[in-house]
């Protein structure tokens, strides 16, 4: 924002700034002072009459014809005097305020004055033509127009300057070179991570001095540069702005600025007191062409509950406790239901940016309490930015921080490894933070109320028979998962199930998730993550897979346990409790067939999740959402994992 201690810092630093002539009347009063004293120094000189408020003409006469000449002279001049009094003085800046810079004025005339007319009078006017008309034209009309057909140029388009980025870089990790430049220049720890602390930012290009612009030239500035990301034009005159190669003004219009604010006659425009996320999206467009981002516009780390900006009002709870007219909206509007709202991120619709939904789309969302910033931020996290959108706004700092360049953003290279929150580091959890991730939104959310004892909820729909699928959801599990009525019937029994979501096709996840299925509940209730090499698996999903039986080497050679082997009737309580957290229950571990088994549906339980596998002390200690259906089953299962609480800790 424009500084509100920008004229007292520019005056203690280095000087007054070139403004326009504050006061054109006192140039106007030397002119007029300067014009009679020359006149009647002449008529001084000539008749030799005392100066005063009149020349006694008639002490001392001149001929008639130069008294006359000398009258009609002082008339005249007296005239100017008195139209130039009446002027009314001009707003300064407004292009028409006189420069009096350089203006020199002679207080004695530079020559005395003649005695004798300059020329002779015209002849008298007659009341005839001097000549008669020609009968025809002088010339032929021209065959083409006089001035060229072509457009005027157009005014040259506003570019915003490279962004020197070594300016962001925290000053513990510039190179040495950079830090001795940029301590030349006044800058201090605290200043050049304070962005705005510094009064040379106050300045612009012109106004350094000559060794001030060597060692902005170090750190990589030249005027183009320095005027926008250090100085953001702000000391430029109004009436500057619109020079080429500058053409600012346009954005500080949109701000809400004007010359009288600009020069300090009127109050700053209400957009100066916003913050970054409280712009309106014009606002903020303009903002960023004056070479602002969130972090320089607000010059501190604004954060409301430990975010950026405020978290959606409707976006983050449970499908099934909006009110209807919330639901109908979501659903009318934006094509959400019950599966898609409850799993974050599971929505198409939530890949696209503000500016990618219909004009439908925008009004239904903003009747969900979102702006076009809150939705780029909280439901897009600005993935639907190109890579330039993302420096644009200064959001490419953050990507950058997980890992994200230029070319694995296009897709021209690998992404970078995703982690889990648990796995990020403090600055990739504040830069995560910043894109207005959370733990939740990280991990994809679920918010489907999780009924039995496993890390997600149950995808009901692939427990039902075949014959009782919906013809619609038969013909899409028929499609690209190939799935017959036998292959869906028998649990585990499909190829398809044996693939990881991350190598299913797009068009396989797109009819997997019509199933009811996502990322996070494939993998778990199908493959079981088998397909995940073991370096793959979380610490936490190779001790649940180590308490099964596996190893590292029987992993990856794919030897089966002899635990697997065991009907699930057999296996111990703590085996089953270790089972469920990587999603097998009684009939998908037995292999059963679902025309002759009845999945019942687990009583509702906690619905707080795990968002890998469990820690394997949750396993061992009894998962909080567990279900149980006595007393007795509850006890012996205390006590059997009591006791192997017991041998994990000796």
């Amino acid at each position: 924002r424009r500084s509100t201690q920008l004229l007292q810092a520019e005056h203690s630093y280095s000087g007054t700034m070139n403004r326009p002539n504050r006061h054109p009347q006192v140039f106007r009063a030397a002119k007029l002072f300067a014009a009679s004293f020359a006149l009647f120094a002449s008529a001084t000189d000539v008749s030799s009459a005392s100066v005063g408020s009149q020349v006694n003409l008639a002490k001392h006469p001149l001929p008639e014809s130069e008294a006359n000449d000398f009258a009609r002279r002082l008339n005249e001049t007296n005239q100017e005097n008195k139209n130039d009094t009446q002027i009314i003085d001009i707003e300064e800046d407004n292009g028409q305020a006189i420069n009096n810079t350089n203006t020199t004025f002679s207080l004695s005339p530079s020559a005395s004055p003649s005695f004798a007319p300059t020329a002779s009078p015209s002849a008298s006017p007659s009341s005839t033509p001097s000549a008669k008309p020609s009968p025809s034209p002088s010339s032929s009309p021209s065959s083409s127009p006089t001035t060229s057909s072509a457009p005027s140029p157009a005014p040259i388009a506003y570019s915003r300057p490279t962004r020197v980025d070594i300016r962001y870089t925290p000053w513990i990790d510039l190179p040495a070179d950079i830090a001795t430049a940029a301590s030349l220049l006044n800058y201090t720890y605290e200043t050049w991570d304070d962005y705005g602390e510094n009064a040379i930012e106050n300045l612009n290009w012109d106004r350094l001095s000559r060794t001030e612009k060597m060692y902005a030239g170090i750190l990589g500035y030249d005027r183009q540069s320095w005027n926008c990301w250090q100085n953001h034009y702000q000391s430029l005159r109004w009436i500057d702005l619109d020079n080429e190669g500058i053409q600012s003004k346009q954005w500080w219009e949109t701000l809400g600025w004007d010359i009288s604010s600009w020069n300090g006659y009127d109050d700053p425009p209400i957009s100066n007191d916003k913050y970054w996320v409280y712009l309106s999206e014009e606002e903020r467009f303009a903002a960023a062409q004056l070479c602002y981002f969130k972090r320089t516009w607000d010059e501190a780390d604004v954060y409301v509950d430990g975010f950026p900006l405020d978290k959606p009002t409707y976006r983050y709870t449970n499908w099934f406790d909006l009110d209807g007219s919330i639901r109908k909206v979501a659903t009318d509007g934006l094509k959400y239901d019950s599966f898609l709202w409850n799993v974050v991120g599971l929505h198409t619709l939530e890949a696209r940016d503000w500016k990618q939904l219909t004009l439908v789309e925008q009004k239904s969302a903003k009747l969900l309490d979102f702006s076009q910033i809150s939705w780029d931020c909280w439901v897009n996290n600005f993935r639907g930015y190109s890579w330039e959108e993302l420096e644009f706004y200064g959001l490419d700092f953050f990507y950058s921080i997980l890992g994200w360049n230029e070319r694995s953003w296009a897709g021209l290279e690998e992404e970078p490894a995703k982690k889990s929150w648990k796995q990020l580091n403090e600055e990739e959890t504040i830069a995560a933070i910043e894109l207005c991730y959370s733990f939740e939104t990280w991990e994809g959310y679920d918010l489907t109320v999780n009924y039995g004892p496993f890390p997600f909820a149950k995808p009901k729909r692939r427990y039902v028979e075949w014959a009782d699928l919906p013809e619609d959801i038969q013909i899409i599990a028929n499609g690209t998962l190939r799935y017959t009525e036998e292959k869906w019937n028998n649990l585990g029994s499909a190829k398809i199930e044996t693939i990881a979501w991350d190598d299913l096709t797009d068009e396989q996840q797109s009819d997997a998730i019509e199933l009811g299925f996502y990322k996070k509940t494939w993998d778990c209730f199908h493959c079981h993550y088998r397909s995940y090499d073991w370096s793959e698996l979380s610490t936490s999903q190779q001790d649940i897979f180590r308490m099964l039986g596996w190893n590292e080497v029987s992993w990856s050679n794919d030897e089966t346990p002899s635990s697997y082997e065991k009907q699930w009737d057999r296996l111990s309580a703590t085996e089953q409790s270790i089972a469920n957290a990587v999603c097998y229950f009684e009939h998908n571990w037995d292999r059963n067939n679902l025309k002759e088994v009845e999945i019942a549906a687990f009583p509702p339980m906690n619905p707080t999740q795990d968002w890998d596998a469990p820690d394997i002390s949750d396993v061992l200690n009894g998962r909080k959402n567990a279900a149980t259906t006595s007393s007795q089953m509850f006890t012996t299962s205390f006590i059997s994992l009591s006791a192997v609480v017991c041998m994990v800790l000796m």
